[in-house]
């Protein structure tokens, strides 16, 4: 039998395109982005942490590819996009000096400033993950939370679910009469899986197992009303929509059932697929959801030779059954879609495959016709992956083309957690630092012990103390 990893992934070319997106100017199409700019940082370090071997136990952490001084650049970046009501902005560009929330009562929500809530969901995950990824090993991970607003970001997140159970991705102000005065707050932001997934990603990076009367608890968001929103989602032919009555989408598929296993993953010694009951309690018809997930790998067709270049152009052929596509490894691509009829799209991979691996049904994946389909067709020669076969590779779809190829067991890349969509090195650095974070609470650590902390774990990363700080006893 072939060798199904063959060829070998050529790590070098996808380092080098994530390190230039790094470390220069990235093209002007990603302007309009400026909001969301942890979530391009995510995307990128994210993908070189995926890409890095992990370092000897011994040395020096090296897993983002990425030096020390860099790494603790990185974090005062994301720190400096916090929010003083909890949650962190997508960019610095969105959040406010301190002075704008002077005398301001966030549990008693009194003398309001001027645009208060600045942070979102997205951005919040995201800059959460991250802090915790550009730590060293454990004992520079436990400090890695050392600056989140654990209390004041849970009471945050509580405040985005609506009654029905679903998340918004900020929150308004109402404001009214002939001053302007505040009257209240909104939840902006569609009715959106996405924001289901993400809420439940946070609950699991910074709850933790705080009882009520406890030193840090906080009262937690409606687990059984984000279950039953979720299970009201789920469409006649089995797939999933962003809510009730919408169209079947595999990217809500996916967020769906990541958030229903985040809901009752353990906190340590977690794993993607531990029999969670909460996937099991909303989701009405298992079997029928997945043969939806299934039921979007194709047999892929090349354009035709009539000079018809549009990706949109149809590119797939209806099977006789589903037996003759989904697990025939002698097809020579096979494509994945996001919705029934669509053309193939790289981060499909990795929303079918993420789902059906979580769910315990990777093995429905086609994956050597579906590999090579990454490789000969979007994978782009300066490296990452494109859309669609020929276009230019872009974030988005070069990181989860590598999420889907991790997936799907691909020698060259780490270990991948297909429910936090980071490798399993990351999220045992999340577990150490939710584990630290929750330890200071209980202890009582004062804020400039934290923040000392916070700079012993720079000092670390990099690897030696400036000559100023030996030259004074430090």
């Amino acid at each position: 039998m072939a060798d199904p990893y063959s060829p070998p992934l050529d790590t070098e070319r996808h380092i080098r395109y994530f390190t230039r997106c790094l470390r220069s100017l990235l093209p002007h199409h990603y302007t309009p982005n400026d909001g969301n700019r942890m979530a391009l940082g995510y995307f990128i370090l994210s993908a070189l942490d995926l890409l890095t071997p992990s370092p000897p136990t011994a040395a020096p952490a090296t897993s983002t590819a990425a030096g020390g001084g860099d790494r603790a650049q990185f974090r005062q970046w994301i720190l400096s996009c916090r929010q003083p009501g909890g949650g962190f902005a997508g960019s610095p560009s969105l959040a406010l000096p301190a002075r704008a929330c002077e005398g301001w009562d966030f549990d008693a929500r009194a003398a309001v400033p001027e645009h208060l809530e600045i942070a979102s969901l997205p951005a919040t995950c995201f800059a959460v993950m991250l802090l915790a990824m550009l730590a060293g090993e454990e004992e520079d991970a436990e400090a890695a939370f050392g600056e989140v607003d654990r209390v004041g970001t849970l009471r945050w997140l509580r405040r985005l679910q609506r009654e029905d159970g679903s998340f918004g991705e900020v929150l308004g102000e109402l404001r009214g009469g002939r001053g302007g005065g505040w009257e209240g707050e909104f939840i902006a932001g569609g009715k959106d899986m996405r924001y289901c997934y993400l809420a439940a990603m946070l609950r699991w990076m910074l709850r933790g197992d705080v009882r009520e009367g406890e030193v840090g608890w906080v009262e937690d968001i409606d687990v059984e009303g984000l279950v039953r929103y979720i299970g009201r989602s789920q469409t006649y032919d089995g797939g999933i929509a962003e809510s009730s009555q919408h169209e079947p989408h595999a990217g809500y598929a996916y967020c769906a059932i990541s958030a229903l296993s985040l809901l009752d993953r353990p906190l340590e010694n977690s794993s993607a697929s531990h029999g969670s009951k909460a996937i099991g309690a909303a989701i009405a018809d298992l079997p029928s959801l997945t043969h939806w997930l299934v039921s979007r790998q194709f047999a892929y067709l090349d354009p035709p030779s009539d000079g018809d270049e549009n990706p949109e152009s149809e590119n797939f052929t209806e099977p006789s059954s589903l037996a003759d596509l989904s697990l025939d490894e002698n097809l020579q691509h096979v494509g994945f879609n996001g919705r029934c009829n669509k053309v193939a799209d790289t981060c499909y991979f990795w929303w079918v495959g993420g789902a059906l691996s979580i769910m315990g049904q990777g093995d429905l994946v086609s994956r050597a016709p579906s590999r090579r389909f990454l490789f000969e067709k979007t994978q782009h020669m300066i490296g990452g992956f494109a859309k669609h076969p020929g276009g230019p590779p872009d974030l988005y779809h070069a990181f989860f083309g590598l999420a889907a190829l991790a997936t799907m067991g691909e020698p060259n890349l780490k270990e991948f957690d297909a429910a936090l969509a980071v490798s399993v090195e990351t999220t045992r650095k999340i577990e150490a630092a939710r584990r630290g974070l929750l330890r200071r609470g209980k202890e009582g650590e004062g804020v400039s012990s934290l923040r000392a902390r916070v700079l012993d774990m720079g000092l670390l990363v990099r690897g030696e103390r400036p000559t100023w700080m030996a030259a004074a006893g430090g």
